[in-house]
């Protein structure tokens, strides 16, 4: 063996080669190193950029559905109606109410019904409409038929008064409905009790017929007049 040693560095050749080798190994080492550096470098260079892409997509999607919740969100502002409100409730009047409320919302506003309010005739989840006229009757009174939730434009609670009083000496039965707090069947009554003792002398004569109060008379003063012949 030591011979083999005196022999190779005896010999420049030899040494030459062998240091070429060991050059050669090394260079191939070296680009072999470089080559994987690199590729893991772009590696990561590739991953951080589509990380930053990424988020700048899932930004703006955000932004994006940020702004659709805003829109779909955005308080609908509905216009404002006005309701006068009649009858046996506390606070009656002229109301300012929106298209979306009820004729619950109606009767709370004008301060609740009275001790004597027939709330049985009152439709509290029928909607409102600009220009209505709500009216509440006492117990006892009626609501004509055809003012009740059947009507296509009309919800119960809601009655259409004359534009000019009622004649109660002249009045035929559909002309009697017109007057708040009278139905069908008291329209009758009425026309009855003048066929059966003459002309009214006096609106309060009304009292005479049953179902009808002093509370319901004056009322109906506002609706109705009479002509004595």
């Amino acid at each position: 063996m030591k011979k083999i040693y005196q022999q190779i560095f005896a010999s420049p050749k030899l040494i030459i080669c062998g240091a070429l080798i060991i050059l050669g190994l090394m260079t191939l080492i070296g680009l072999a190193g470089y080559s994987i550096y690199h590729k893991t470098k772009n590696q990561i260079l590739m991953t951080s950029y589509s990380n930053e892409e990424l988020m700048a997509n899932l930004t703006q999607e955000s932004q994006q559905s940020k702004e659709l919740m805003e829109e779909t969100t955005e308080t609908t502002v509905y216009p404002t109606i006005y309701v006068d409100v009649k009858g046996a409730v506390n606070r009656p009047g002229m109301y300012a109410f929106t298209a979306e409320e009820r004729v619950f919302d109606v009767i709370q506003k004008a301060g609740g019904f009275t001790d004597v309010a027939d709330e049985k005739q009152i439709n509290f989840a029928a909607k409102i409409k600009d220009q209505q006229l709500l009216y509440v009757p006492e117990i006892g009174e009626e609501i004509e038929e055809k003012y009740s939730d059947h009507e296509e434009d009309t919800e119960i609670g809601e009655s259409k008064v004359p534009q000019e009083k009622i004649n109660l000496n002249t009045a035929d039965s559909l002309q009697l409905q017109q007057v708040p707090g009278i139905g069908e069947k008291k329209a009758q009554e009425i026309i009855q009790y003048r066929q059966d003792n003459g002309s009214f002398k006096s609106v309060e004569e009304l009292q005479e017929i049953s179902g009808i109060g002093q509370k319901t008379v004056e009322k109906m003063k506002n609706f109705v007049t009479i002509t004595i012949e």
